[in-house]
């Protein structure tokens, strides 16, 4: 990824009334800035790692409040909020981070004829509105909650309820994009987005790749393009996967059959400032013991059986479980990625050395 001064490229547009600041949380909050026009541009750069979760929460300014900032949105008395997301036929993610948002921005492969729809739910009620199209296209709820990401979860465990079932019903896909929710007693709001993906300069380098690493890199693309973190993350570990039970083991015998020492660097969880603190005490230490002492029993064996060791099955509409595996997929991409580097400057090191891959290759070709 390449770096450049800000432009239209790097940067996203926050829209919002005058007079408010923004401040991104998911990780830790910090600032990013202070606007006085319905708009600010935030650079690329502090919207977290590509694909990651981050929420963007906005505090207006009022001359008459005298509550810090901080007090605001670490309030946890009990409160009303109006949580609402838009429907979308697609995981397209906007390329501007508006806050403001209708019915006539979303779209669905559901229609009704009535102006909208109330559905009851355990967690509340929801109103599913319709676009020009007739197609449901946003819903909202209003709920009373401790924090922002409480009503917003109130808001998907009420939609799961229902859109599981109307997918079913039309064999369609649905997805809920553009997320808010609204502070109805301190005038402040969230939106939860995905790091949005940077632009890169390609070098003609970046065509020849180790013939080894064709499955290795098709699941990471397959992960990127994923919206649903579940398949992410398993898309990732299956990377670590081959790495180590194939890749690296394959690689490091023709390195010992030559009486050569294997070049790569160790293989140890890379630091990164997303990273949720619950994985940062595995930051230096080896992949292998994080994937087998965390990803594996907690994660991977979670998602691979409908039912485990007794556990209830994991829901994957439930968004303690898709905060729980994004912040997970995005660790395991973190690792991935190291072990991607390792195994290509190994492979450059055969090559230099003169050890014949013919092997490599052949295994390659088999798995693909």
């Amino acid at each position: 990824m390449t770096k450049s001064s800000p432009g239209r490229a790097d940067r996203r547009k926050a829209r919002k009334s005058a007079g408010a600041k923004a401040t991104e949380s998911v990780q830790g909050r910090r600032h990013l800035g202070k606007m006085l026009t319905p708009s600010m541009e935030i650079s690329i750069e502090k919207l977290g790692f590509p694909g990651s979760l981050t929420e963007l929460h906005v505090v207006p300014q009022f001359p008459h409040v005298t509550r810090s900032d901080q007090d605001i949105l670490t309030d946890n008395s009990e409160r009303e909020f109006e949580a609402a997301a838009l429907l979308s036929k697609a995981p397209s993610p906007a390329t501007a981070l508006n806050f403001e948002f209708t019915e006539a921005d979303g779209e669905s492969y559901f229609i009704f004829a009535s102006p909208r729809i109330a559905v009851d739910t355990q967690w509340g009620t929801v109103i599913v509105g319709k676009n020009a199209n007739s197609e449901a296209s946003m819903v909202k709820m209003t709920c009373w909650a401790r924090s922002a990401t409480e009503a917003l979860e109130r808001l998907q465990l009420a939609c799961a309820a229902f859109l599981d079932h109307w997918a079913y019903v039309a064999v369609a896909p649905v997805y809920l994009t553009r997320v808010r929710s609204r502070d109805l007693k301190n005038k402040c709001e969230m939106i939860r987005v995905s790091g949005p993906f940077r632009s890169a300069i390609i070098n003609p380098s970046a065509t020849e790749i180790p013939t080894p690493l064709r499955p290795i890199l098709a699941l990471y693309r397959e992960g990127l393009g994923s919206a649903s973190p579940i398949y992410k993350f398993l898309c990732f570990y299956k990377i670590l996967e081959g790495y180590f039970t194939r890749l690296k083991p394959d690689l490091a015998k023709l390195f010992r059959a030559a009486g050569l020492s294997y070049p790569a660097p160790s293989d140890c969880v890379p630091d990164h400032p997303d990273i949720d603190p619950s994985f940062r005490a595995y930051i230096g230490h080896s992949i292998t013991n994080f994937r087998d002492n965390i990803l594996r029993p907690d994660f991977r064996d979670a998602v691979a059986h409908f039912e485990k060791d007794g556990l209830s099955p994991v829901v994957m509409s439930n968004p303690s479980e898709i905060i729980r595996f994004s912040k997970t997929a995005l660790a395991v991409e973190l690792c991935a990625r190291t072990v991607i580097e390792a195994y290509r400057l190994a492979f450059r090191a055969a090559i230099d050395a003169g050890l014949d891959l013919s092997t490599l290759a052949e295994t390659a070709r088999q798995q693909s």
